[in-house]
Order: C-alpha cells, then structure tokens, then sequence
C-alpha cells in the first residue's frame, strides 16, 4: 500500500450554522500546524427547499439574498477564529441543495484528503446527515465533538485483522509523526452471550487466559502478511453483547486514548452505500472521542465511480 495516498494536503471542514462551527474551525487551527496542508475550504450548505423564495428576505430581516447573508456569517466566524490566514488561506464554499450530495461532489471534485465534521454531543442535531456522508465521501472523515482537546499523543487502531486495519495503520504513522502520538492496535473478540452466560470477573479472567494464545496467533499472522513493524502495542477485549463500538469506546475511555482509527470497506445494498456498522456506530453521537475513518483514496474513488458514474 502506498502510504502517500494517505496525506492531508486538502482539507474539507463541513459547517451547518449551529455552535458546533465554532469548534470545526477551533480544530482546524490545531490540524493546520500540525499537517500543514496544502488547501483548507470551509463548506456549508443551504437547504433551500425549507424556505420559500418570497419568505427568505422576511426571515432575514433585509433586503439582500440569503445567501450572501449566510455567506457574511460564515466569514465572520472564520476571521474571528482562524488563526492562519495565509498558510494556507482558506476558501469559502457556499452550496445549495441538498447537503449530503453537494458535500460529496465537492471532495470528490476537489481531492478532498481529510473532511472534518462534528458529532454534537452537547449542541442540536442528531448526525444523521454526517452518517449519510461518511458512506459516501471518498476521503477519510475526522469526527470530533465541541470537547475534543487540541492535542493528540495517544492513537488506538481498531484492528480486525483485515486490510482495513492495514489502512488504519499507516494513517496512524502518518499522524504519529507530526504529533508524536504512541500507535497501539486494539481488537474486540466477540462471543454470543448464549455461549458464555457467565460474566463475573472471574470468569472473565479465566476466559482471556484460554484465549490469549488463539489471539496472540491471529495478531501475529496480520503483522507478518502485512509486513508490519514487529512490538507495535496491542491488546484486546472481549465483547459478550455483540456491540464492538462500544468495547473499543470503553477501552479508549479507561486508557484516555486521544483519537481512536478505524478502516472501513464500502459495500453497496440495491442503491445504498453502507460502511461496516462498528465504524457507523463510532461515529455515534454519544462517543465523545474523536474518531477517523479511515478510507483507501484509490479503493473509494474506484467503488463509488463504478456504484454511481
């Protein structure tokens, strides 16, 4: 795998208006010195099917389009808290229509490396628009709440084994070296409840030991098939309840990992695009760590052109 298709050189930070913008462009300057990145475009996105044409100026209280009022707001906000103006300089993206398809044909048109959305853990709004663009989207997507510190020095990869992982990785490394962050791989070995009634410490304890050498074998045939580093931390968990997310989220949450990494394969279902569920629900609002979902550029551009072209 090339590791230059994982890059940040052109970054898209996705506003709805809503406090949580603040926060976007916060990080942005945080992610601009560590990355420096070659371009940085802040798009938002008028739904303009919600509000009539003759109530638009009423609503507004003047006589201007809306959109150059909205356009006014965001660029406000922008010049009162980014700190970069000229390194880089940042665009402003004012679309129309619907949200999920004009973000989409923006990064796919643009070569957008990185999209950076908010997860509102305390602000309005449900994600379900942000669920919708992490499927479709073909960069990699970084989902941070209005909480998310500006400092990343430990990264946890969630790793099945699989090539995603392998992607996750080398995304991982890239950040690591502009952060010094530590990489640790974590896996979740899932067991139907049925099987394993018992769930008392004890028994736990006793479980893990019995599979530590299965596991142990797993891990170590992913690291030799992919060529990895050998002593790349890891560990794992054992999930009874059939929620992977929320065991990662636990580990992540107990051991204060700062970013928790993600690969994720696309699939298609009739005229849907769909990402395994553990990265769908990692991306849920109600996980306060920030999470990167980490795509393959050249994987995902090839996917949906053949899905949707």
């Amino acid at each position: 795998m090339e590791t230059s298709m994982f890059k940040f050189d052109n970054i898209l930070v996705c506003l709805d208006l809503s406090d949580m913008d603040e926060s976007l462009i916060n990080y942005s300057n945080y992610i601009v010195e560590k990355f420096k990145p070659k371009s940085l475009t802040f798009i938002h996105v008028m739904d303009t099917y919600e509000i009539p044409e003759e109530l638009s100026g009423s609503i507004a209280g003047r006589h201007r389009p809306l959109n150059e009022i909205i356009l006014e707001e965001i660029e406000e906000k922008v010049n009162t808290v980014y700190r970069h103006a000229d390194s880089p300089k940042p665009s402003i993206a004012l679309e129309s229509g619907i949200t999920t398809e004009k973000i989409v044909q923006f990064a796919r048109k643009n070569k957008t490396d990185l999209a950076l959305m908010g997860k509102k853990i305390g602000f309005a709004g449900e994600g379900g628009v942000v669920k919708n663009i992490i499927g479709l989207i073909p960069s990699s997507v970084l989902l941070i709440s209005e909480t998310t510190p500006h400092n990343i020095s430990r990264i946890m990869v969630r790793t099945n084994f699989a090539k995603p992982s392998y992607a996750a990785y080398h995304m991982a490394t890239l950040i690591s070296e502009q952060t010094d962050a530590d990489v640790e791989f974590h896996h979740v070995y899932k067991i139907p409840y049925n099987y394993f009634p018992e769930q008392s410490a004890q028994a736990l304890l006793k479980l893990k030991k019995q599979l530590d050498p299965y596991i142990e074998k797993q891990y170590n045939k992913f690291v030799k098939k992919y060529k990895l580093p050998k002593g790349i931390p890891f560990e794992y968990s054992v999930d009874l309840k059939g929620d992977e997310a929320q065991s990662l989220y636990n580990y992540a949450i107990k051991n204060r990992v700062d970013l928790l990494l993600t690969g994720t394969r696309l699939k298609s279902q009739l005229a849907n695009v769909i990402m395994d569920s553990t990265s769908e629900k990692l991306a849920g609002v109600e996980k306060n760590i920030p999470v990167l979902i980490v795509k393959d550029s050249k994987e995902s551009v090839g996917f949906l052109k053949a899905l949707f072209d």
